[in-house]
């Protein structure tokens, strides 16, 4: 959380409104409040388990705009054509909403710390429980509602890496974290093991975050331990060489160089979040348990994925963001694993 804005808020916010009453039940009789205090976003935060938040406006300087611009336009988005659509919308809010005044970001961590076992295939950390999106939205939502009970006036819209949204610009913009040279936002005391959500208001707020230092330095060893020469550039992913876009997001088959990229990652690639220091030093078990409720699946062998049947891999992944590839890029994935291990 932002210690320094909660501490100089917190006597403003007792004098608006007392957050609990004697047996500890949020108080809903609030009067109207011209600007919210993010003492009141922070109570809620905490009551949802949410790792950290931070807010800013809901435009963004115009470097980003032209970046992102730059990075369509240089093909790095590869076939995800629907990335062109609403360019200028992603990064002014109003746009599309004319009466946001204020974007509040999340970051929920999502790590747990459990070895990988070397002899099974590799799947993405961010896909060992349930769908992040179902349940940070969830919770998002829920924070919307309570802050409707202390302000009838408010209204918001909530989002989790499904809206039209440069989510990392506005965590920059808001000081929540800083962009890792894997474009990775990492969030200070935390890393980089997180999901990002949105919730955007019609209310402003007393005052708003502002970016922070990065502190990446010299470091490249993210960009180092990308075994296919995904980041191009500092800050800059080409998903035509990213391990985690080709084993997701890519529809048509492999090119015999993709194939030998995939190495055994079935699902996703995490290998530049593992090798960031600032994870190693910071990334600890997160308290939401839904995040890697599935574990278990990483103990299958590969003949266990082999044998693994249509309906079989419904039921696995119900309610998982693997359960997207589908069962026919699922084989698609899985063969081409199985043919880099008889291969090494």
């Amino acid at each position: 959380m932002n210690k320094n804005n909660r501490l100089k808020n917190k006597s403003v916010f007792h004098k608006i409104i007392d957050i609990t009453d004697n047996q500890g039940e949020t108080q809903l009789n609030s009067p109207q409040l011209n600007n919210l205090s993010t003492v009141i976003v922070d109570k809620f935060v905490r009551l949802e388990g949410i790792k950290d938040f931070a807010i800013t406006k809901p435009y963004l300087n115009s470097k980003y705009i032209e970046y992102y611009k730059y990075w369509l336009n240089s093909g790095f988005n590869s076939s995800m054509q629907w990335m062109e659509k609403n360019a200028d919308e992603r990064g002014n809010l109003q746009i599309r909403f004319p009466w946001a005044r204020s974007v509040i970001v999340f970051a929920d961590n999502y790590y747990v710390d459990k070895s990988r076992n070397e002899n099974t295939l590799k799947i993405s950390r961010y896909a060992w429980g349930d769908d992040y999106h179902k349940v940070l939205l969830k919770k998002i939502k829920r924070i919307l509602e309570n802050l409707k009970q202390y302000d009838k006036t408010i209204e918001g819209k909530a989002y989790v890496d499904t809206g039209p949204i440069l989510e990392k610009c506005f965590a920059i913009e808001s000081g929540l974290g800083w962009m890792g040279k894997n474009s990775q936002i990492i969030i200070p005391n935390v890393g980089s093991y997180v999901f990002l959500g949105v919730l955007i208001l019609n209310k402003e707020f007393e005052e708003y975050g502002n970016p922070i230092e990065s502190r990446c330095g010299d470091c490249t060893k993210c960009v180092d331990n990308c075994p296919t020469g995904a980041i191009v550039e500092n800050y800059t992913i080409d998903c035509n060489k990213c391990i985690s876009y080709f084993s997701i997001e890519k529809k048509d088959d492999f090119t015999p160089q993709e194939e030998k990229w995939l190495r055994d990652w079935l699902y996703g690639c995490d290998m530049c979040l593992e090798s960031c220091p600032w994870n190693k030093k910071w990334a600890k078990t997160s308290g939401e348990i839904s995040y890697f409720n599935r574990i278990e699946m990483l103990e299958r062998s590969v003949n266990e994925w082999k044998d693994l049947t249509e309906e079989e891999f419904g039921k696995l992944f119900q309610k998982n963001v693997f359960k997207r590839l589908k069962y026919q890029r699922f084989r698609r994935n899985l063969l081409a694993n199985i043919k880099n291990i008889e291969n090494k």
